[in-house]
């Protein structure tokens, strides 16, 4: 009668430590996805950071020449659209995130690291990017400035060559960066 209660009591307990590991492994996964979900969208926040210094040195006719880039004002789109709701806005098209007027972050910028100090993080393996588009409403007041797009992605992600994200964490922020006249 005891070789059976034990038998059973140990079924038992192996049912309830595998219910727990497994439970254990879901909350972990959950956890990981949370961190690279987060992880994606600070990097996406850089990104709209970056390009709004970008737009800014534009609109008081200046290059963004920090951290050794140069030619920034030639990626910005200079055909206006009235909102970011518009249908011809640039980062509608998946073509605009692979070609010539995407712009990428400087490495330096991203994974920049205060002299002196140690950084036990993984760094970003894909550099976020981001799209300027100068903006110009129909409304009254009339105003004009930047539709800024920006794309950040975990390490976990993967990239086509078209600029699609295949696989892993990515977020999109925009801004709208206006001026006072």
């Amino acid at each position: 009668m005891v070789l059976v209660v034990t038998l059973v009591l140990v079924v038992i307990l192996s049912l309830l430590g595998t219910f727990a590991i497994r439970n254990a492994t879901q909350s972990e996964r959950s956890v990981n996805g949370i961190r690279s979900t987060e992880v994606a969208r600070e990097a996406a926040e850089t990104a709209l950071r970056f390009c709004e210094q970008v737009a800014m040195f534009d609109g008081d006719g200046k290059d963004y020449t920090e951290y050794g880039v140069s030619g920034m004002r030639a990626r910005i789109i200079t055909a206006s659209i009235g909102s970011e709701f518009d249908e011809a806005a640039a980062w509608r098209k998946s073509a605009n995130w692979a070609g010539n007027r995407v712009i990428v972050l400087p490495k330096d910028y991203f994974n920049k690291k205060p002299t002196g100090t140690t950084v036990d993080a993984t760094q970003l393996a894909i550099a976020p990017r981001c799209l300027i588009q100068k903006i110009e409403t129909t409304s009254t007041p009339k105003l004009t400035g930047y539709l800024i797009t920006a794309r950040g992605f975990a390490n976990n992600a993967r990239l086509a060559p078209t600029g699609i994200a295949t696989q892993g964490a990515e977020a999109w922020l925009q801004s709208v960066l206006t001026r006072d006249r």
